[in-house]
């Protein structure tokens, strides 16, 4: 199934990591519980923190986020988060475990 991986200059909306990684144990935002995000919903501000924020992307398979998004960890997946509005244009499923 080659439509829900990432391939260099595509995009999916949505695809399964090709590997997984062990850090941190996760802790969800105050006040907010768990819950699988897709592609299109908004992302609330809770995520935006720095314990959320993967500035580290690369080290983790994910692509460079265009200007004006940023990867986020939400439990095991990562997500690419416009930083203005908190759309989700991007879902990589089973990043970290």
């Amino acid at each position: 199934r080659n439509h829900d991986r990432w391939e260099r200059g595509r995009f999916p909306s949505v695809y399964q990591s090709n590997r997984r990684f062990r850090i941190s144990p996760y802790r969800y935002p105050p006040g907010y519980f768990a819950r699988s995000w897709g592609f299109g919903d908004v992302l609330p501000r809770g995520w935006f923190g720095s314990d959320y924020l993967l500035g580290d992307f690369y080290a983790y398979g994910l692509p460079y986020p265009p200007p004006g998004y940023e990867w986020v960890r939400v439990g095991p997946d990562a997500l690419m988060v416009d930083r203005y509005t908190g759309r989700i244009v991007q879902v990589v499923r089973y990043v970290f475990w």
